[in-house]
């Protein structure tokens, strides 16, 4: 069995597999910045297959009040990571994702299971291996699995959209601004190979 493999999109071009991304990439597909881009690497194994990584330093916000003394990482933050690694796999290898890339911004659509196996602590290295099903066009489930050294943390299911960035501004009555607008132009105009 090869560790590689060969996807063709509508117009021919060839898709190599794996796809290695790595932080600086990563802000090539998702509008993410900051305190709240969480994956810290991905791996493309297929259209459909991805893996990740993520952990929170012990000076992350969310350890700031959750909870003193006691940190432990809130249940949808990781929720969030597995989304962005679902979101940088689907328009890093997905043909489909891809052609929308310019227009459209992905986002958490729907939570439809998660199972919170044990408390992640600052500094645990999380793993995520994510497969996704499309739906639609524009809509995939996502189900998955994470992981640390000492063994299983959680298991997600969830869905994932591509939204009409100018539909989504403007049914926020956003006017585009320099930090989300300017964002997600970014994200979608990087030049993606």
């Amino acid at each position: 069995m090869s560790d590689h493999s060969v996807t063709m999109d509508a117009d021919g071009r060839e898709f190599n597999y794996p796809i290695y991304l790595d932080a600086e990439a990563i802000k090539k597909f998702i509008p993410h910045r900051d305190a709240m881009l969480f994956a810290q690497s991905v791996i493309v194994l297929a259209h459909d297959h991805y893996t990740g990584e993520a952990s929170w330093s012990e000076n992350a916000f969310v350890f700031q009040g959750h909870f003193p003394g006691q940190s432990v990482l809130p249940g949808v933050m990781i929720v969030e990571a597995a989304a962005q690694i679902a979101g940088i796999g689907l328009r890093a290898g997905d043909p489909i994702a891809r052609s929308t890339q310019k227009t459209h911004i992905g986002l958490l659509a729907g939570i439809r299971k998660c199972y919170f196996k044990r408390p992640v602590t600052p500094n645990m290295r999380l793993s995520f291996d994510l497969h996704t099903r499309q739906v639609t066009p524009d809509v995939a489930q996502v189900n998955g699995d994470v992981t640390c050294t000492e063994g299983s943390v959680a298991t997600v299911e969830f869905i994932f959209a591509q939204v009409v960035t100018d539909m989504l501004l403007n049914k926020l009555g956003a006017v585009p601004s320099t930090s989300v607008a300017g964002a997600i132009t970014n994200a979608s105009n990087a030049n993606i190979s």
